[in-house]
């Protein structure tokens, strides 16, 4: 009973955190690509140099990290 309740605390846990991570790489991402918006006609290095290029790398890394929480905290479904 106790570990079924630990269980389910923890699968609301890991959502939460998952949510949240996505959803503030989201706001990254859009911020970053405001920042930047001329992309089109930029180069690489002045791409990288831009004002948003940190915020638009920054969200990218939390997507990822939100999308792959369940396999960082190791609570993957056997």
């Amino acid at each position: 009973m106790l570990n079924e309740v630990d269980e389910k605390t923890e699968e609301h846990s890991i959502n939460l955190i998952k949510k949240v991570l996505i959803g503030l790489g989201v706001v990254f991402i859009l911020v970053g690509i405001i920042r930047q918006w001329p992309i089109a006609g930029k180069s690489y290095m002045e791409f990288i140099e831009g004002e948003g290029y940190l915020a638009l790398m920054l969200g990218l890394i939390m997507t990822v990290l939100g999308v792959s929480v369940k396999l960082l905290i190791g609570q993957q479904k056997e």
